[in-house]
């Protein structure tokens, strides 16, 4: 089948799988063609089939990709601007149907030597729509790259791991992992570092000199060192936030977003709550909900809530001028971390 449904939110294997496809197709840069499907007042669904079965006359490649990127018609967030007159809503039901025919059309009788790829960058294609389910019935390559957790991925990156022949320390594996923060993309970042740098075995300060934290690991990091009275590994952490270019005021801003997050788990548990309930009323994972708890075992909701007063009081100060970003902050941690 010369049909393909690509979508999910893991980037770099979809990515990935895209390139994959037009190699194994055979279609040069020349007869990639590529429709931006986002919006339907651009986009012309009629256009990306006919350009399956045309070639040129003076150019020797007879084989083609056709790639219709972000097609709205499979996106469950896509919301027409503003409210449907009638005569609109009239307009739209007549254009789909007119689709849901041509695309069934064409999968009746696909041109074997064109690739017609629907590629949902960074989305879930919705599987209530018709047009899906008239992929599904006529045997499209259908695949979701989902985001992975913390055990699938493991799995993977030990296995790109042993590919590049890296060998980690246990340590510096799990260094890795946390940096990585389950995403494949920042995964094989790292990876072309660790092969370009030369070595062949790395232990953990290697990890920490080498892979750098993205903002959203780092404020984990940071807040549970923090939480948990560690003081040189919270310091290390805003010392590699500064390496990042993520400047005092937005440490701040970071740690009382995690720092609500953590009182709102804690509050919810002081009440009577356990985690999966607590998970159910803050919409987060139960895994993140355990590691918040275990992370604030140490503390009240009413010492967290007065941290957020705290840094509510720091930011008034540096907005009004009278305190520096910097000097606030590092006070501030030094002050209540234990």
């Amino acid at each position: 089948m010369s049909i393909y449904l690509l979508s999910g939110k893991d980037l770099y294997r979809q990515e990935e799988a895209l390139k994959r496809i037009i190699r194994d197709t055979g279609a040069d840069k020349e007869h990639t063609v590529v429709f931006d499907a986002s919006d339907p007042k651009t986009f012309r669904f009629e256009s990306a089939i006919m350009e399956c079965d045309t070639f040129s006359l003076f150019e020797g490649s007879d084989r083609k990709a056709v790639i219709i990127r972000e097609p709205y018609f499979l996106n469950a967030g896509f919301k027409s601007s503003g409210r449907a007159s009638k005569k609109k809503e009239e307009k739209e039901e007549a254009d789909k149907e007119k689709r849901l025919s041509m695309l069934e059309q064409y999968l009746k009788q696909p041109n074997p030597d064109t690739a017609l790829i629907f590629y949902c960058h960074g989305f879930d294609a919705d599987s209530r729509k018709k047009e899906y389910k008239l992929l599904e019935k006529h045997g499209a390559v259908i695949t979701n790259y989902k985001k992975m957790y913390d055990r699938e991925f493991g799995i993977y990156a030990d296995d790109e791991l042993r590919k590049n022949g890296l060998q980690l320390t246990a340590s510096a594996k799990r260094e890795l992992l946390a940096r990585a923060d389950c995403d494949t993309l920042l995964l094989h970042r790292a990876i072309e570092k660790l092969v370009l740098y030369g070595e062949k075995k790395y232990d953990l300060e290697d990890i920490r000199s080498l892979v750098s934290l993205n903002p959203e690991v780092n404020v984990f990091a940071m807040s549970n060192l923090f939480i948990q009275g560690d003081m040189a590994g919270t310091i290390r952490a805003m010392d590699e936030m500064l390496k990042a270019n993520i400047d005092h005021a937005s440490m701040m801003t970071m740690l009382a977003s995690r720092l609500r997050s953590l009182y709102c788990m804690k509050k919810l548990y002081e009440s009577g709550m356990n985690q999966d309930m607590i998970a159910a009323r803050t919409r987060q994972k139960p895994y993140a909900v355990k590691m918040g708890l275990q992370n604030t075992s140490g503390r009240s909701a009413k010492s967290l809530l007065n941290l957020l007063v705290q840094l509510a009081e720091l930011d008034q100060g540096i907005k009004s001028g009278k305190i520096l970003a910097k000097d606030g902050f590092e006070q501030f941690i030094l002050k209540n971390g234990k």
